[in-house]
């Protein structure tokens, strides 16, 4: 097995696709972060709630908290992506 691939996370491997049309990908950027708040809102609820529910396992909590990580990764990668391959914009001093 590739040492590479064993060790990889989802974010690492998954990229834009090369037919997408340039500039910010707004409706994914936007749905991404509703993603990672939807998560967090979970999260959230099971610190605050006053119930006698038992608590989630340390696990499972670092696995929210890596997901979270990986949407806010996968942000980054659509906005880099919109950067790349928008339009130049002025600069201070200039224009390109």
């Amino acid at each position: 097995m590739n040492q590479t691939l064993s060790f990889s996370l989802p974010e690492d491997l998954l990229g834009v696709s090369n037919d997408a049309e340039a500039g910010i990908p707004i409706d994914a950027i936007t749905c991404a972060i509703a993603r990672a708040d939807s998560v967090l809102t979970l999260l959230e609820d099971h610190f605050e709630s006053e119930s006698d529910r038992p608590r989630l396992a340390n696990h499972i909590l670092a696995a929210v908290i890596w997901d979270v990580r990986g949407t806010l990764g996968l942000i980054k990668t659509l906005t880099l992506h919109g950067d790349a391959t928008s339009t130049p914009r002025a600069k201070a001093g200039g224009v390109q």
